[in-house]
């Protein structure tokens, strides 16, 4: 059943300040390339994803953009606006699922009041802030497998289910590596059983198996990890 407490931040609410909270969430469905709000744009919710992904973007002065961030059930969309409400960054949605919204004047006061909730928050904050820098890391460090293991694990992780809707290009782009490194590897991962890919989907068969062949900088990330 998917409710609030499906995303992890909201998961670690109290039960009083959660029901406190419940009432107020809002459901939605989002699709992909559906856009949450603007940079500089006045927003007025808050959104805590359940099986969606939502990128993060920051647009460049030749009319593109580029994603620093992507955030799923781990965490929420909207964390720019504290002390205003005028994010910096684009937010558009990555992979297509649910999540909930929340009216940013509550979600603003019960930070304001509630010192456990801001500690969430900060921690949540955090961990996106470790993931925005982690690639950077990666990319210099580790090959080009290590580096499509660790975004194919850190994306999982991040929505419900095995399969993820991208492309060999829009993978390549992501990591700023070549589409045919992506091919080559998405062809030896396939080979050995742990992944399938078809017409732009990627399924994961072989979790416990991927997760071994993962790099340092996804267990710095997840700590509870055996290195």
């Amino acid at each position: 059943m998917i409710i609030p407490s499906s995303n992890l931040m909201i998961s670690q609410l109290r039960f009083e300040k959660y029901k406190h909270l419940e009432p107020h969430f809002q459901l939605i469905c989002l699709e992909p390339d559906q856009l949450i709000f603007g940079p500089n744009e006045a927003i007025h919710f808050v959104f805590f994803p359940v099986s969606a992904i939502i990128a993060m973007q920051i647009d460049i002065s030749d009319g593109t953009s580029a994603e620093i961030v992507l955030i799923g059930k781990e965490g929420m969309v909207g964390s720019g606006v504290m002390g205003g409400n005028q994010n910096f960054s684009r937010a558009k949605v990555k992979f297509a699922g649910i999540a909930y919204k929340l009216p940013l004047e509550i979600f603003q006061s019960e930070l304001a009041q509630d010192r456990e909730f801001l500690k969430i928050w900060m921690a949540t904050t955090r961990q996106m802030i470790l993931q925005i820098a982690m690639p950077t890391v990666c990319s210099s460090k580790h090959s080009n497998e290590q580096q499509i293991i660790r975004w194919i694990m850190n994306t999982l992780d991040k929505t419900q289910g095995q399969v993820l809707q991208i492309t060999h290009q829009e993978l390549a782009d992501i990591l700023g590596i070549s589409r045919e490194s992506v091919t080559l590897t998405a062809g030896k991962l396939s080979h050995e059983g742990l992944i399938e890919i078809s017409r732009g989907k990627l399924t994961v068969l072989d979790r416990p198996q991927l997760e071994a062949r993962t790099c340092d900088c996804y267990r710095v990330m997840h700590p509870a990890l055996k290195h």
